[in-house]
């Protein structure tokens, strides 16, 4: 049975309604022979934050697929922090989609991938086709919840508690098998799956993809891909036709949307194949992963005169589009205040600076980041710095830094007042890895970090929160 790829539903439908279609996904790629590059890793380290989830067992609660939204409940497909998570996955609408044939699933439990091994623990629709029109989409609403503890699922008591702290960190999706076949006599059909952009969201796929960049806008922005041609067996976990999508922030939920692309040229064609798509979440990386050319040198910022002054130093800013700047009053959720295109041909370093007037803000500390646009829409974000408008003399300093992989630091922070402080280190994509709370004193603290040795080697930002005390540094970890 062909893998059903997550086309998310790219028309927004409300109950039954159903909405415009979104534009055509761009052109499909070259198929890429055939290869299958097996992800470097799909299972989270031991003790990890991120997410690993099992799918199986869906109970339909309300609606029903020809009367939407039907809402589906999967008991116990988690355990984070000691806690059972539950979800409800909501078939939010669907356009062209055959929602009451034989062929139909919420979740096909004996799906299997291209070696033939089972996949059951990934949530694998299987929605009817049509053919009838250029796409076809079906959007999922999956919404998290904490079990209330008692034996046996209990409906509704154990699908209303949401994750406290706005949420579940680590969030990492991963949509598989995204790819297309020949059609007929010179068409094509190939898959397409998107996740709607919220802050601190990024996608990315692998170097060597056969996936085309797909994003758009139809009252909502929604990021991902769209497949080639080339058809391969089962539900794929191939690093060529597989997208992950990570979330720095904490989510309750998320939206994505699965479907086609039909490019229909042969009135004798009548076939109807059968689509399946496979999604989880967990842990992944690309064996190499897709990242902007661009190398960020630096990036700094000074507070003076009621104005921010922002500046930054790149160089291989090749197939490059520009910065945009983004803004932060609590050094979590950010928005676009400016642009900036590329300067030169790319290949020579570059200085940019920007000026923030901050003459009528009330706020005390406020935090930048630039987001680097490539120009396929591909995109990565910078380090996090942090002006304050106060002059409260807060810092910090780590000690070694440098340090070791599987050794130990201590960070030496600066308090203005007694409290307590908690310690976030987030990775450069913006995602919180590490957590812990300490009590300070004003002066100096020395606060030893814990748990640094589930770190991977790399470069990481501490941020230490005292109140609305906000201060950062760079934490490089060594092999």
């Amino acid at each position: 049975m062909k893998s059903i790829h997550y086309a998310l539903c790219i028309c927004l439908l409300l109950s039954n309604q159903i909405f415009a279609q979104p534009s055509q996904p761009p052109a499909p790629l070259t198929c890429n022979g055939g290869n299958c590059t097996a992800p470097t890793s799909e299972t989270c380290p031991p003790g990890g934050s991120t997410i690993v989830t099992n799918f199986t067992g869906a109970t339909l609660r309300s609606g029903s697929p020809s009367s939407l939204p039907a809402v589906y409940s999967f008991y116990n497909v988690a355990t984070v922090s000691g806690q059972q998570i539950n979800v409800t996955i909501t078939i939010d609408a669907q356009s062209n989609c055959d929602m009451t044939g034989a062929e139909f699933s919420i979740d096909d439990d004996g799906a299997t991938d291209q070696s033939g091994n089972s996949i059951a623990s990934f949530f694998a629709p299987v929605p009817g086709n049509t053919l009838t029109t250029r796409q076809e989409v079906v959007q999922f609403t999956i919404r998290f919840f904490i079990g209330n503890g008692t034996a046996g699922e209990q409906w509704p008591a154990d699908y209303t508690t949401v994750p406290s702290l706005g949420g579940l960190l680590g969030l990492n999706y991963i949509h598989y098998d995204i790819d297309g076949s020949t059609v007929g006599t010179g068409g094509w059909f190939r898959e397409t799956g998107v996740v709607q952009n919220v802050p601190g969201s990024v996608i990315n796929g692998d170097v060597s993809t056969e996936l085309a960049v797909y994003n758009y806008t139809d009252g909502l922005n929604w990021r991902g891909f769209a497949g080639s041609v080339c058809e391969r067996t089962g539900v794929s976990r191939c690093a060529q036709v597989t997208a992950a999508a990570s979330y720095a922030t904490a989510q309750t939920q998320i939206t994505v949307r699965m479907g086609y692309d039909y490019n229909y040229t042969n009135s004798n064609f009548n076939s109807r194949p059968t689509r399946q798509y496979g999604s989880r979440f967990g842990c992944f990386s690309f064996p190499q992963q897709s990242s902007l050319p661009v190398k960020l040198i630096s990036f700094t910022g000074t507070y003076k005169s009621n104005a921010a002054f922002l500046n930054w130093e790149a160089e291989n800013q090749v197939n490059f589009s520009g910065y945009e700047i983004e803004k932060s009053t609590d050094g979590i959720h950010f928005e676009g205040i400016a642009s900036k295109s590329r300067q030169g041909t790319g290949s020579d370093r570059e200085f940019y600076n920007y000026m923030d007037d901050l003459s009528a803000a009330t706020e005390k500390a406020f935090f930048y980041r630039l987001k680097m646009v490539d120009l396929d829409g591909k995109f990565t974000y910078s380090n996090i710095i942090v002006l304050r408008k106060d002059g409260i003399k807060t810092g910090i300093s780590i000690s070694p830094n440098p340090v070791v992989s599987g050794g130990l630091a201590t960070a030496r922070i600066e308090a203005s007042k007694k409290g307590t402080i908690e310690i976030e280190i987030l990775d450069m994509a913006g995602r919180i890895v590490l957590r812990q709370q300490n009590q300070v004193f004003e002066g100096t603290n020395s606060i030893a970090l814990n748990q640094l040795s589930r770190l991977q080697p790399g470069i990481y930002i501490l941020r230490a929160k005292n109140g609305e005390e906000v201060v950062t540094e760079r934490l490089s970890i060594a092999r």
